[in-house]
């Protein structure tokens, strides 16, 4: 209710101001964008890494390799990713689309109706490239490496023309990439009394081989009668192989079940994607989108977990077989009529149906190699998802500008599996949205939002199947298995900005100061619940009670010359975010909801030599860490990342461009803590993984 109350209120003071002086006409600005220059600007070889200096955004796991993208400091779901304005489907790799293929990347902090809402801490949408000028011609090529990584090579090219109405762009990457990265696991086990019980040191390395081959195809065609009709296909054909090997070391206490062990995964994997856009202007300027948006994905893996003794002979083995198959059809459309001048009436739909099976059957060896336990957790699953909507866009007047929709989502479920009999889950969720955006002086400006969104379970928490670890089962390392029983999280949310832009005589030139607030309300919140049963430790996912989240961000784009005439050609780029949260069946302090990173902050500057063709820059990003309580019993703990990239961009006189880059200059190491206790003791896995700097060349030249 306070939400809906400051919400208001801010409207009226809208209202009261809406007779002063009218600028020119407003338009939705829910959504802040990254273009393809911003992207590429520091040659970064992932999106991950390019991602990371927007503002709000943060990368979990260790630094330099990779990992999940987080909107307000929350993963898991709570944001949502989306490729050509689609959400992907479950397991898509990020890292797999190169940065050089991406047209832009559009930042949804509010859910709107024309878009899906399962997303709760807002939504990342990748729009890959489109064509831009008659007969470009360019490839690039180049590689990175460091410390421990060889030399791993890419090579991408593009294309795109215009033949009369028809226009086309061809985008193509091709990469081998080649990474070790070591860590070192260290468990300790005190008594309650808080005497060593147990003390390990296992030092482990995984040597990793990605080779991938990307394109993305985009047709466009120029209809009769102002129409338009567009394809932007994907292809991802990939190769990945891991070597992981662990030496354990029992400094006191007995040795786990497989002290020393080698591991290996191979796996291939195809993704198809392939999206058609029609586009219809009709009589009194309303017009008809329909899309249609149809992806395969295939992904065959094998995987060898050979285990020995302190004395290093055989003492277990097992196998894996595994691999998941997804088809899926997604169809939406919507007839937008315009009221006038200054109002818009839409209504739409989009709905999708995706068929997934999965089989992973699993043979366990003795030590002498005699077959012992098989298992066979295969399942197959249908996700439909349906939504209706209506949404008003109103300029009220030339500063006030009014946003409404509402939009009625169900989602249903039904899984069955080998062991179990087949569940059906089903949902149904109404998520009405409200958005005001006044106008200020000049371009400066006020919006807020207030909206309903949902984070639906992820399908591998609803499946009842147990998926057991490798080695040393504990309240550190448990088993997982899903619930079928889970129930989306609903959330109402408030998000509010405000943006300031700079400039001499009315010209911005791009620099910009703004500061955003926003607040979560979340019910039926999803905790980990962690039990034992037969001695075996499970963690399995539960709906349990509320949470409240809240943060501001802070963001400021200042290109010198833009303020001052005589300046040096020097752009500073930096943004801070930082993040509350809480959650109720949790006692604090450190109860922060999915481990939610505190606090983020980068700054950049960049510097256009006026004696060469030469631009320059560097970034520093920081993201916080800290403690975070899971329950009564168990926390965790991760160290803050600290990360400095370099990057040397020149441009020859025929358009050559060549960028150097050194990313992770400070090379910090990596630290993460899991601790269990109970009235037995406390348990503590600690995780630390050192990091190494990586020098990337890349160039790039028309042909």
């Amino acid at each position: 209710m306070r939400y809906r109350l400051l919400f208001c209120s801010t409207l009226l003071l809208a209202a009261a101001c809406a007779h002063a002086e009218d600028p020119p006409v407003i338009a939705q600005v829910q959504v802040s964008g990254s273009g393809a220059d911003q992207l590429i600007r520091q040659g970064d070889s992932t999106l991950a890494d390019a991602l990371k200096r927007l503002p709000g955004i943060s990368i979990a796991g260790v630094p330099g390799q990779g990992g999940e993208i987080r909107m307000h400091g929350l993963g898991n779901g709570y944001t949502q990713i989306m490729l050509n304005g689609v959400p992907v489907p479950a397991g898509f790799a990020l890292d797999s689309i190169a940065p050089e293929l991406i047209e832009r990347v559009d930042i949804v902090r509010a859910a709107t109706a024309d878009a899906s809402n399962q997303a709760l801490a807002g939504s990342i949408n990748i729009v890959l490239r489109k064509a831009v000028a008659r007969g470009r011609r360019e490839w690039s090529a180049g590689g990175a490496g460091g410390s421990w990584s060889p030399f791993s090579p890419t090579l991408s090219t593009q294309l795109s023309d215009r033949v009369d109405d028809f226009s086309y762009t061809l985008a193509a990457t091709l990469t081998r990439t080649r990474n070790v990265a070591p860590t070192v696991v260290i468990d300790r086990q005190l008594d309650p009394r808080d005497q060593l019980e147990l003390l390990r040191r296992t030092p482990q390395t995984e040597a990793s081989r990605d080779d991938a081959l990307v394109i993305a195809p985009r047709l466009s065609w120029k209809l009769a009668d102002g129409a338009t009709l567009t394809s932007q296909n994907y292809v991802n054909l990939r190769h990945l192989a891991h070597h992981h090997v662990a030496t354990e070391t029992d400094i006191e206490g007995g040795p786990s079940d497989f002290p020393d062990s080698v591991a290996d995964y191979a796996a291939n994997s195809a993704v198809l994607r392939s999206d058609a856009d029609w586009n219809q202007p009709l009589a009194n300027g309303a017009t008809l989108d329909v899309k249609l948006a149809v992806s395969a994905s295939r992904r065959r893996a094998r995987f060898r977990f050979d285990g020995a003794d302190l004395a290093g002979q055989p003492s277990g083995r097992h196998d894996v077989a595994s691999g998941p198959a997804e088809d899926s059809v997604t169809a939406s459309g919507s007839y937008r009529l315009p009221l006038g001048e200054r109002q818009a009436l839409a209504f739409g739909w989009d709905g999708s149906r995706a068929l997934r099976r999965e089989y992973r059957r699993e043979q366990q060896y003795g030590a002498t190699g005699a077959p012992l336990d098989a298992s066979d957790a295969s399942y197959q699953a249908t996700v439909t998802r349906l939504a209706l909507y209506a949404q008003d866009e109103w300029d009220i007047t030339p500063r006030w500008s009014l946003y409404a929709g509402l939009r009625r989502e169900t989602l249903a479920t039904v899984t069955a599996t080998v062991a179990a009999a087949p569940a059906d889950t089903r949902s149904g969720v109404w998520s009405p949205s409200l958005q005001a955006l006044y106008k200020l002086s000049g371009r400066d400006q006020l919006r807020v939002a207030l909206s309903r969104s949902y984070k639906a379970p992820k399908l591998a928490d609803l499946v009842p199947r147990r998926y057991t670890t490798d080695n040393a089962n504990s309240a550190t390392n448990p088993d997982t298995q899903g619930n079928p029983a889970l129930r989306p999280e609903l959330a109402w949310g408030l998000d509010a900005a405000v943006e300031h832009y700079l400039g001499r005589d009315g010209a911005t030139g791009g620099a910009l100061l703004s500061a955003s607030a926003y607040a979560r309300r979340i019910g039926d919140v999803t905790q980990q619940r962690l039990y034992q049963s037969a001695g075996v430790w499970i963690e399995s996912p539960v709906n349990d009670g509320k949470a409240s989240v809240r943060g501001i961000e802070l963001e400021a784009k200042l290109p010198l010359q833009a303020v001052a005439a005589q300046a040096q050609a020097v752009d500073v780029r930096a943004n801070v975010a930082r993040n509350w949260s809480s959650v109720d069946c949790v006692a604090g302090p450190d109860n922060r909801l999915d481990g939610q990173l505190p606090l983020s902050a980068n700054l950049g500057l960049d510097y256009r030599l006026r004696a060469a063709p030469l631009t320059v820059g560097a970034s520093f990003n920081f993201q916080a860490g800290g403690a975070v309580r899971v329950s009564s019993s168990l926390s965790t703990d991760s160290s803050p990342k600290r990360g400095l990239d370099l990057y040397a961009l020149y441009r020859g006189g025929d358009n050559t461009r060549l960028r150097v880059s050194v990313a992770n200059l400070l090379s910090q190491p990596h630290k993460e803590l899991v601790s269990y206790s109970d009235d037995s003791g406390t348990l503590r896995k600690t995780t630390r993984a050192p990091t190494s700097a990586t020098l990337r060349i890349l160039i790039e030249h028309p042909f």
